[in-house]
This record gives C-alpha cells, structure tokens and sequence, in this order.
C-alpha cells in the first residue's frame, strides 16, 4: 500500500490531494485547500502548512506517522507555454536540442533560458507532439520553495495537461471519440480535448471574471481545438467550484445538447469519508498528479537536467522497508524450495539404498547398501580386474569378411545374419571356385570352427552363383565367470549370448 500527494498551484492557493493505493483501489484519503500570498516566500510558506496538514493526516493511532511514497506537483497553465507541433521521428529522437530549435522564436521568451518537454499526440512520421516550454527560473524557484517544506516533488507537471491523466482511472475520459473536461474554478479554468485517452489539446484560461468572459474563453479554446483538426466533441464533463455557472456556455460552445454535459465521473477513484464526497470535483488536478505515483510513463516533466532527483537514492531509501521485506519472502521461499528439494534427494537415496540391500542379499546372499561394496562384490571375492567384454563381437564379424576375402574375389553379400552363436552368409560370387575360397578364408578365423556350405543356385540377372553359408561363431579362449564373479576356466564360453538387435556388448551383440 503507498501514498501519493499531488500538489497544485494557482496565484492565491495551494491544493494537494492524498491519494492511497491498495490492491485494485485507489482512495482519495484527503483534498487540502491552503491560501497563499503571491511570489516564492508565499509559495514557501503555503506549502509548509500543507505539509503539517498531510502529516497530521498521516498518524494512526497507536503506530509512527505514514511517510509520503511519492510527491508529484504542477505549474500553472499561465506559466507555461503550450502548443502542438509536429516533428520528423529523426528529430524527435534527438530530444530536447530538436524540440527548443523547433519552438525557438514561437514561445514568448529566449528559449535559451527555458526548459522544454513534450509528450506524443499520435505516432506515425512525423510525430505529433503536445510540446511546453518554461523558463528556467521559474522552475528552480518552484522546486526549492516546495522543497524547503520537506515536499520536493519528484515530477513537475503542467496543470491543464496533468488534468487529462485522469483518463487513467475514468474510463469514460479514454472513449475514441473526443470529449472536453473543464475545471472550472476561481476566475480560471483548465480545458483539455482527449482523444481516446490521449491529451490533444489543453489551456489554461485567466481572468474569467464575468459569464461573457467565462463563455468567450471557453469558445476561442474549442474553436482553436477544431482549426488544429480536432473532430467533433462527443462529450463535456465539469468539476470545479464554478462548474455549475460553466454548465450552458459549455454546452452552447461546443455544440452538444445538455444531456451530454454533465459532471466527471468518478470511474475508478474511491473517496474515503475523511476527504469528503467533492474532494475529487474541488481538487481534480491534485488527484491526477497523485496518480502519477502509479507509474505511467510518457508525460511532460520538467524534473529534468540539473533539476533532475539525484539518482535513485530517495526513492530507494522510501521503498527499502518494502525491498527488504520483499528479499526476506523470497530468502524464506528460497529455503523452503531447497528443504523440499533436499528432503526428495533424501527419500531418492534411501530408495536406492533399499533397493542395492535388497538385490545384493538376494544375488550373493550378503546385504549391503555401500555402492562399492556391492561393485566388490558384483566383480568377485578376489577383486580380479577381468575384463567383461567377450573375445569377439558382431563388429569382428564384419571384419574378418572385409580383410579374408580377398580382393581379386568378386563377391557380394545379400544377407548377415549373426543371432548368439550362429551366423547366416547368403552373398553371390563369379563361380563355385570363388565360393569354395570364401569358405577357406572364413576357416583360417579361430572363432569359426565350423564354416558349412549350404545349397547354391545360379543367379538369373548375371549367371552368377548365389549360395549360402552356415557358421558357428564361437571363440575358443572365452571363459565365462560364475554369477560372483570367478571365472570359470572349464566352461565352454561362447562368442554371443543374444542376437545382434538387442543393443548389448555380450558375445556377438554388435
């Protein structure tokens, strides 16, 4: 849960709003109207009342006063200087060097002792920007007359602009079709066009002292909307004190029938019962700089340069509680993952402990569930070092066809078949003297003791012999071990035990 305060700022007062963020809310807490004297003294002095009332507003009985997790503040419209332009996206990139030689010599000031900042219209080449320019000065001396009251804002907004951010949480200010918001209050107004959700024009209008003055304004704003290609206005909403009195010219300006203008809704901003049901209405521009705490980027901000918050470290030293209880769940999941993990390695081991007793007790009748141990025991009593493989596999098979057979021989092999101890040759050569040289050179190979010709037939494609032969496949110096691992030198040890499919290193197996 956080707590944001926006701050606005006229020529005769200081409001700020108090807003509260829980999971899926958004509470205005408190709207706070401080009067104040012109010039920076007076903004000083206004803001330091405004931070002994949030603080006061800020203690819970019982446990230490809640610190702010963010300050977000605007200037006047009067202030500043807005206006849309339009710039190729290669200049728009280069920031603000492309932005000030575009407003130079637009704005009512040497713009080399001005800021500037601009947030996107629409995109698309080139770029279609709401641009704004202050002077320097008047920045600096803002930032420090608030932070002298311990309120330095992290973002400086403009007000008619920042009022349009409340589209964010009014759903009914993001629709496709442009709508006007009027915040009329005092002897001003702040009137922002959205365009789904998107601010497309804005003003900040002075000295509305009369209805007629009140109803010009606001009808030079709208035509000067439309001449920059604005479409139609679907909608008008009003909040402010002076919003009733704003009501008909509103209506009569931008050419809608009064059932289309009425007051903003609320959308998604709940009003705790400390703020009052028109805290919303009567500080509208607070709440949305407040909202900025949520995180939307993109906005016009002239925290920038060498006015720009020192780092992080504010920022960090406000979220460390939360960043270090963050880090102790996680180090406890960390923990519990690892115990579990640890806990399943252990129930594994012990399975295959259970397992290696179980077989070595029912193989060599002598349980055990040490890993070298069972190995003694699988290799025998007297740790002979034998090696397991057999004197001749499938592959010596092979061989010996390709190095026997000599090479004046035309021979070919149809069929190699070595199943345990018998192998099956169908092949086909010139004559049966070929044959009959096959069957010799298959004889010189110890592990042939008998090589067995079978029935041969001529061949019909070429007249060539096609024959068969039967050979046993067994090598004379193979000693089989007992099942404890002793050899046992009088068995006859044959060069396979299965065929050659089943993948293994065992007699013939290729």
């Amino acid at each position: 849960m956080a707590r944001y305060l926006g701050i606005e700022v006229t020529d005769t007062q200081i409001k700020g709003a108090l807003l509260k963020t829980a999971y899926k809310k958004l509470v205005i807490e408190g709207a706070y109207t401080v009067y104040r004297t012109p010039g920076p003294e007076g903004l000083a002095q206004a803001a330091r009342e405004l931070a002994g009332i949030v603080a006061a507003q800020s203690v819970v009985p019982g446990m230490k006063p809640q610190e702010l997790d963010g300050v977000y503040a605007a200037l006047p419209g009067t202030d500043v200087s807005l206006r849309t332009i339009s710039l190729p996206r290669a200049v728009y990139r280069r920031g603000d060097k492309g932005l000030m030689a575009e407003l130079e010599g637009a704005v009512p000031f040497d713009i080399d002792d001005a800021m500037v900042d601009a947030q996107v219209i629409r995109q698309g080449d080139p770029v279609e920007l709401l641009a704004a320019a202050v002077l320097t000065a008047r920045v600096e001396s803002f930032v420090a007359a608030l932070a002298s009251a311990g309120l330095d804002p992290r973002e400086v907004g403009v007000a008619p602009v920042s009022l349009g951010e409340l589209a964010g949480e009014v759903p009914q200010l993001a629709t496709p079709a442009p709508v006007v918001l009027v915040y009329a209050y005092e002897r001003r107004a702040e009137l922002v066009v959205l365009e789904g959700g998107v601010v497309r024009f804005a003003r900040t209008l002075n000295g509305l002292t009369t209805p007629a003055a009140r109803e010009r304004g606001i009808r030079q704003s709208i035509a000067s909307y439309r001449a920059a290609g604005g479409g139609a206005l679907s909608a008008a909403y009003l909040c402010g004190e002076e919003a009733n009195v704003t009501v008909d010219i509103l209506a009569d300006a931008c050419g809608l029938a009064p059932e289309f203008v009425g007051a903003m809704p609320p959308g998604l901003l709940l009003t705790a019962p400390t703020a009052g049901e028109t805290a919303l209405w009567e500080a509208p521009v607070a709440v949305a700089l407040a909202t900025r705490g949520l995180g939307r980027g993109g906005r016009i901000d002239f925290r920038k340069g060498h006015l720009t918050v020192a780092g992080s470290a504010q920022a960090f030293r406000e979220r460390a509680p939360y960043l270090m209880l963050a880090s102790a769940v996680i180090v406890c999941f960390w923990g519990l993952a690892t115990w579990a993990h640890y806990q399943s390695l252990v129930t594994e081991r012990n399975r295959l402990q259970d397992t290696l007793g179980a077989v070595t007790q029912e193989v060599f009748n002598d349980r055990t569930v040490d890993p070298d141990r069972a190995m003694s025991l699988a290799r025998g009593g007297n740790n002979d070092d034998v090696d397991p493989l057999p004197p001749a596999d499938a592959y010596d098979v092979l061989g010996v066809l390709s190095t026997r057979i000599t090479d004046n021989t035309r021979h070919d092999v149809e069929l190699l078949d070595i199943r345990g101890e018998h192998v099956q040759l169908q092949g086909i050569v010139d004559t049966l003297a070929d044959r009959d040289k096959v069957v010799e050179a298959l004889q010189a190979y110890p592990c042939f003791p008998a090589v067995r010709p079978g029935r041969s037939t001529t061949n019909p494609g070429d007249n060539r012999q096609k024959y068969t032969l039967d050979v046993e496949f067994r090598c004379p110096e193979a000693q089989p071990r007992d099942t404890r691992g002793r050899t046992n030198r009088s068995a006859p040890r044959t060069g396979t035990d299965s065929d050659t499919n089943s993948g293994g290193r065992r007699g013939g197996n290729a």
